[in-house]
């Protein structure tokens, strides 16, 4: 890494100016991204840089992170070109940055960048940039910030771009976040009340609030609920305790426990089924994100470059919230055996629609809202890999969880959905290097296996109804579709419907499978509303062709390659179990 030269001092000494690349495609990739990709991601360049000069005598990693990127957005072959170029120029910057003992502010900056963008890299460069930050003491920046320090404002603004940053990365693929919260945090509305302070840091504060809820959301139900100290004592027998010489009993505090059985039956707090005790926590943490949207929807400003994007933007991210929030009332639900405890209750089920609702949501607002399909692209990685997870968590509820746990969504209208989304992505991808171009291969392979299941299912129902309206005695075919009537033993229920789902229909159960023929008669009902039948055996979390659509091979072959692995990373979290 090279010192910054003094403006007007020296003379350049970087890729550019030895011929990389040439000096005026530098320029125009330059000005691309001064007036768009700058402005999604609350980078505030105009604010530290006057020109592109400055910016080159001040960091050449930020350079070349800067044209980098901006290639990656640019559809032509000869961007396709220069991206290659520029980005072998950053790997082999960053590659010497790690040893390097001299870094500055605007390196700080350039990998922060970078690691919204470059998804190969991601997690590496937010780390990287966060190790570079605290040897810089940015992290202590905040106290002069608010003593009206303009250098340091801006770089307590970095600090909270790397909060941000960080906690993207960590909570979405269930890893511990490298920044602690702090008083500068903690206190972020004081850093908003100072005279250097404008729109930019409403949306990057915002961010910020919603990840510590997030954080604490991650905090309440990551970590495994530790037994009792008598409880692992007694796994072992009796046994003394080293200090106070008691004999220990085998198991008497954790009888009390009401939970100790359900977190002692899965070692990974990450797939453990939440507890109908843990609901009540989650309702809070729904209202805490109800919250955030209307304190910060109203903070917001059109853009003249992005135009309605930033308050467009809190709505979307109170959706992905609500998608990951939701989504951990089925997380450990087993889709195998019949045992009572499988059943999913009432306020189980009234979570898991939640879930669903908020993923139809996401799709549906970047499919109805011009500026956010013209954001598509230009957003960060999160964005992007929260689009995956809506579209493969809608697939999943449609074809494996659906009846079995009582979530009554239509696959056909997922799939209408989804082809829609697809087509969109497709229409937004500028190179074949950019991440959205391996969610919408991988999205569509995913969606042509569910159709193609779809298919079969229905053509062997066909079939078995044939079949069973030769052989059953007069009048059975009107009994079972009184019986379908009386019972709702498979319907489905229609997305013009309110609300798109029925929390509290009578889930049908597919007993059919390859057999087509059989009755579906009607149902007793578990004390969790879960339909049970004399055929309702075995493991229900496949198609009738015995297609198991969902499962991490397949997830692996749509994501877990090249460019999408990050995605792929986001979803093998996510669906883990189940």
């Amino acid at each position: 890494m090279t010192r910054p030269l003094p403006e007007g001092q020296g003379q350049l000494n970087d890729f550019i100016s030895r011929g990389v690349i040439a000096e005026a495609e530098a320029e125009e990739l330059y000005e691309i991204f001064h007036t768009s990709l700058n402005h999604y991601l609350w980078v505030g360049l105009e604010q530290t840089h006057p020109s592109f000069i400055s910016v080159r005598r001040s960091s050449e990693l930020l350079t070349a992170t800067i044209l980098a990127v901006t290639a990656l957005h640019i559809p032509t072959s000869a961007a396709a070109a220069t991206f290659d170029i520029c980005y072998k120029e950053f790997l082999s910057l960053i590659s010497s940055s790690m040893f390097s003992r001299y870094h500055s502010i605007d390196d700080v900056r350039g990998l922060c960048i970078a690691a919204f963008w470059m998804s190969e890299v991601s997690w590496k460069l937010s780390g990287h940039a966060i190790r570079i930050a605290t040897e810089l003491n940015i992290h202590q920046s905040f106290t002069a910030a608010l003593d009206g320090n303009k250098e340091h404002f801006l770089r307590a603004r970095l600090w909270y771009m790397l909060y941000v940053c960080d906690h993207h990365f960590s909570i979405a693929y269930g890893r511990p976040p490298m920044i602690a919260e702090s008083i500068q945090i903690r206190e972020h509305e004081l850093f908003l009340a100072s005279p250097f302070s404008n729109a930019l840091d409403a949306r990057i504060l915002s961010q910020v609030n919603l990840m510590q809820i997030l954080t604490r959301v991650y905090d309440r139900f990551a970590e495994r609920k530790l037994p009792a100290l008598n409880e692992i004592r007694g796994r072992f027998g009796s046994a003394r305790d080293p200090v106070i010489g008691l004999t220990s009993g085998t198991n008497s505090f954790s009888q009390g426990r009401p939970d100790a059985a359900d977190q002692s039956s899965s070692n990974d707090p990450s797939t453990a089924m939440l507890v109908e005790s843990d609901f009540e926590a989650l309702r809070m943490f729904n209202l805490e994100i109800d919250q955030w949207r209307m304190r910060w929807h109203a903070r917001q400003t059109r853009n003249f470059c992005i135009g309605s994007f930033p308050p467009l933007g809190i709505i979307l991210y109170s959706y992905f919230a609500k998608l990951q929030i939701n989504s951990l009332a089925v997380r450990g639900v087993s889709l195998a055996g019949s045992s009572q405890d499988q059943f999913l209750s009432t306020e189980r089920k009234e979570f898991a629609n939640l879930a669903v609702s908020a993923a139809v949501s996401i799709i549906t607002f970047v499919l109805e809202e011009d500026d956010m399909r013209r954001a598509l692209v230009g957003t960060p990685l999160y964005v992007h890999t929260m689009i995956a997870f809506a579209s493969v968590f809608l697939m999943k509820v449609a074809t494996r969880w659906n009846s079995v746990m009582g979530l009554k969504v239509e696959e056909e209208y997922v799939a209408r959905l989804l082809g829609r989304m697809i087509g969109v992505l497709k229409s937004a991808v500028t190179s074949d290097r950019h991440v959205l171009k391996h969610i919408a291969t991988g999205l569509e392979q995913m969606l042509e296996k569910m159709e193609e299941s779809r298919r079969r299912r229905q053509n062997s129902e066909n079939v078995g109804a044939a079949r069973g309206q030769m052989d059953a005695p007069a009048g059975i075919g009107m009994m079972g579709n009184f019986a379908n009537q009386q019972y709702g033993v498979d319907y489905e229920v229609s997305p013009n419907a309110s609300r798109g789902v029925d929390a509290f229909s009578r889930p049908s159960v597919d007993t059919g499978g390859l057999m087509g023929a059989q009755l579906n008669t009607p149902a007793a009902w578990g004390p969790g509303g879960l339909a049970q039948t004399p055929h309702q055996t075995g493991d229900h979390s496949y198609f009738g062709d015995g297609l198991n659509l969902m499962d991490d091979n397949l997830i692996f072959e749509a994501f877990g390659t090249g460019s999408a692995n990050d995605v792929y990373n986001l979803l093998s979290s996510q669906f883990s179990s189940g």
